[in-house]
């Protein structure tokens, strides 16, 4: 199921953090709410046999404090918004000579060009940008920062279709704009109580019989 095709994904991330930094445990950084899909990525990593730091409230609305804390605990994966992420990096997450994380995902918004140009030059620094929304089981689409110099949100995950269509559900040339629709067997069956929204969001896949896909807005 979703859940399934979220831990393969995830497991391909921490093998190659794994296979680029060496056998031994990470030190993983939870400061999404447990609330957030996004806190289920600490969980696999716990699985794979890595530390799970749960980030305290004090500390983490204090970008200041959040980066000495990494510093002084030696934090080896971060998993953040760009917005968040940018404030980190303004307080010397990058440039603290004691320790840098090793793994930088970035995911739930929209990351900048200035932002992605000091992580992906910073050495010996993986960094991911994910996208999806919670519709989809969290992530649907991946990207290595340092395959482009701009921010891109990438290709789709394994069993994940995307489209860029317009109004009439016909795909656009590339260039031209229209509306992300994600297709696959990690949609969400649709929104509890709330039939009107439901078939307003997920709507036949003209591609494929009897599919839906997701329309992002």
């Amino acid at each position: 199921g979703p859940a399934h095709l979220y831990a393969h994904h995830r497991a391909g991330i921490i093998a190659r953090a794994e296979e680029s930094h060496g056998d031994r445990r990470m030190r993983v950084a939870l400061t999404a709410s447990l609330s957030f899909d996004t806190s289920w990525e600490g969980l696999l990593w716990m699985v794979a046999g890595h530390e799970l730091h749960v980030i305290g409230d004090d500390i983490r609305r204090d970008a200041g404090a959040m980066v000495r804390h990494i510093a002084e605990t030696g934090i080896d994966v971060l998993d953040v918004t760009p917005t968040y992420a940018e404030q980190l990096v303004e307080e010397g997450l990058l440039t603290d000579a004691r320790h840098r994380p090793q793994v930088f995902l970035l995911g739930g918004e929209a990351a900048g060009s200035a932002l992605w140009t000091r992580v992906r030059e910073a050495e010996g620094m993986l960094c991911y940008n994910l996208y999806g929304p919670t519709e989809c089981s969290v992530d649907a689409l991946w990207w290595d920062a340092a395959r482009s110099e701009r921010p891109l949100v990438g290709l789709p995950l394994a069993n994940t279709r995307v489209y860029v269509l317009d109004a009439a559900l016909r795909p656009v040339a590339p260039g031209v704009e229209g509306e992300l629709y994600i297709a696959g067997v990690s949609l969400a069956r649709g929104y509890l109580g709330r039939p009107g929204l439901t078939a307003e969001r997920f709507v036949a896949c003209p591609f494929a019989v009897g599919e839906r896909m997701y329309r992002t807005g």
